[in-house]
């Protein structure tokens, strides 16, 4: 089935989106977990982010990437980038304008309702993707595939400043701008502009690779396997052109002159450009060789596609680790493997099948069938070069789930792209025969998938697995914003005029939080360049020699200590220091600082 020519999204269909994103916001508000009902964000990064927001708003230098508020004393190099910030302080500038508030006040503001706004935009994007592949109601059902990814949806609700909702607009304007780029007689700016998208994409985050490389791949591929591959390999070198444009761009915005060649690979840098003038010679020497024999096309084309890798890796060792190659030894091997979402999925670790269907939801398998279904019109429209693309993409990301919990984010991209054909497909099928049997089989297997999260009922859901104990903590006590609002009233242990001083807590989540509303800065966070100050963490509290612990006190120069008793975040040893603590057995170095009742949870002490 040929898609429809209009490439328009219509405004009934935007009104459809924006009620969906609506919706899923308040069902989430609704929830037993909410968090932004009791005035907290949804996870550190969001306090951390906003905070870097406020420090330029209040004249922090454009290329400062090292804030002060988490890992002190020497502070932390976020890998983060820019187009999220302006994205959250351009609207705060605005609302402090209209409505008055202080900078805190609308950054925090702005923040809350960024992530939702942006899925909004990336359902859309997807939306218009699908249309450039399937025809009818396609659009329609790419935003509620998109709407209905458990693990986008996640990501993207508000209360989490953090730039996983950019991301996935990136990926399907990419996506969309791929498929009309690799159709019949694709116009030459959507390939440019897949390469520009992927690229924004990679700026805001070199994670985005992992899906736009397939796409990449099997363009080369489909080179190979065309009769002519002349066109496609133009159409592969513009996209390796868009990227290195985009690339040069974010290069010189993110970093001074004197960056420019700094080479990281959890942030954009002349690493990423020199992947993308790399892929972009490979398809130049595809193009030369694209009206060739297929036989000797796969073997120059193959040997410059295997040049090119040997050349980024002689270059680049660490570059196929990505962002882990710049996680220091710690995080490696202490913090990332404990923390959840860089876990694999059952049945490759612990948990039922509940957790992996509530993680990736229904979308993904609509999206397989859709694939198989429509593969062998593809082949004989002459679409199968975009049909490999999105394939490629879907089966890239649904693999990387499966790996690592949190690129499910990713494959909710090619889900509901691919996914959106799957009732068209159905309609228009020989079998079973009547309107009437084809559109309930459409109806029940589209709605049943859709209801797989439920099945989370057997194994524990994302959310939970990720909160859970923080609710635990809140009910007995360790209520980490209610500590962190008594910190900001109370600031024991603040002296005016002199910088603010460090606290070391017990839970690795609660010091960006701790940050943004006291203070105070602290000594950790969930963050895989600060794993020596995890580690430190953790040699404190768990040391059995009192000696011990407080060298490392004083070498990361703590001011105050803060533990939760009631149910600690960290194995306990016996006779450890948190054991000490926990015990009511501090030693006298450490005097206690009285706490409300609220906060009974807690042991705070001020290091003497």
């Amino acid at each position: 089935m040929q898609p429809e020519p209009p490439a328009r999204i219509s405004l009934p269909l935007i009104l459809f989106a924006i009620v969906a994103v609506v919706a899923v916001n308040l069902g989430a508000l609704a929830a037993a977990d909410a968090v932004l009902p009791f005035g907290r964000l949804a996870d550190p990064d969001a306090y951390l982010r906003l905070d870097r927001v406020l420090e330029l708003r209040l004249g922090g230098g454009w290329y400062d990437d090292v804030t002060m508020a988490v890992m002190a004393p020497e502070g932390l190099a976020l890998h983060w980038t820019r187009p999220l910030d302006v994205l959250i302080l351009l609207p705060a500038r605005l609302l402090e304008w209209l409505g008055g508030l202080q900078p805190r006040q609308a950054i925090f503001l702005a923040g809350i309702f960024v992530s939702p706004v942006l899925h909004l935009l990336a359902a859309i994007a997807a939306a218009w993707a699908a249309r450039g592949l399937w025809p009818g109601k396609a659009p329609w059902y790419a935003v509620l595939l998109m709407i209905a990814t458990p693990t986008a949806t996640l990501y993207c609700t508000a209360g989490r400043a953090d730039h996983h909702a950019l991301m996935l607009l990136t990926l399907a304007l990419g996506l969309g701008a791929a498929i009309r780029a690799l159709a019949p007689g694709g116009a030459a700016g959507a390939a440019a502009g897949a390469g520009l998208a992927f690229g924004a994409g990679i700026w805001v985050s070199p994670e985005v690779l992992l899906a736009a490389a397939p796409v990449l791949l099997t363009t080369g591929l489909a080179v190979i396997m065309a009769a002519d591959g002349r066109a496609l390999a133009l159409q592969g070198l513009r996209m390796g052109l868009g990227i290195a444009a985009a690339t040069v761009v974010a290069i010189v915005v993110e970093r001074p002159p004197t960056g420019w060649l700094a080479v990281d690979y959890d942030r954009v840098s002349v690493h990423h450009l020199v992947l993308a003038l790399l892929i972009t010679a490979v398809f130049l020497v595809a193009a030369r060789v694209g009206g060739w024999p297929r036989g000797r096309r796969l073997l120059v084309c193959g040997a410059a596609a295997g040049v090119a890798f040997a050349a980024l890796l002689g270059l680049f060792p660490n570059a196929l680790l990505a962002s882990l190659g710049q996680a220091d030894a710690a995080s490696r091997s202490v913090m990332l493997p404990n923390v959840q979402e860089m876990q694999p999925l059952p049945p490759f670790a612990s948990g039922g099948l509940g957790t992996t269907l509530s993680t990736i939801g229904g979308p993904p398998v609509i999206a397989l069938v859709a694939v198989l279904l429509a593969a062998p019109g593809w082949r004989r429209d002459g679409r199968w070069p975009a049909g490999l693309a999105v394939a490629a993409m879907l089966v890239a990301t649904l693999i990387a789930a499966f790996a690592a919990r949190r690129f499910a984010l990713d494959l909710a991209v090619p889900a509901a792209v691919a996914g959106a054909g799957m009732v068209g497909l159905l309609l228009a099928a020989p079998r079973p025969r009547g309107e009437v049997p084809r559109a309930l089989l459409a109806a029940g297997l589209l709605f049943g998938l859709l209801g797989l999260p439920l099945l989370s009922l057997l194994g524990a859901s994302p959310v939970a697995q990720v909160r859970l104990p923080e609710r635990q903590a809140h009910a007995a006590g360790c209520d980490g914003t209610a500590m962190a609002r008594w910190l900001g009233e109370a600031r024991p242990g603040v002296i005016a005029g002199e910088k603010p001083p460090i606290l070391m807590a017990s839970n690795i989540f609660i010091g960006p939080e701790i940050a943004w509303r006291a203070p105070y800065r602290t000594v950790t966070g969930p963050y895989h360049r600060g794993g020596a100050a995890f580690a430190d963490t953790l040699a404190a509290f768990e040391a059995t020699d009192p000696l011990a612990a407080r060298a490392v006190l004083h070498r990361r120069e703590v001011s105050l200590l803060l533990f939760c008793a009631a149910t600690p975040e960290i194995v306990v040893p016996p006779g450890s220091l948190a054991a000490l603590l926990r015990d009511g057995e501090a030693p006298a170095w450490l005097r206690p600082v009285p706490l409300p009742e609220a906060l009974s949870g807690f042991r705070l002490f001020a290091v003497q």
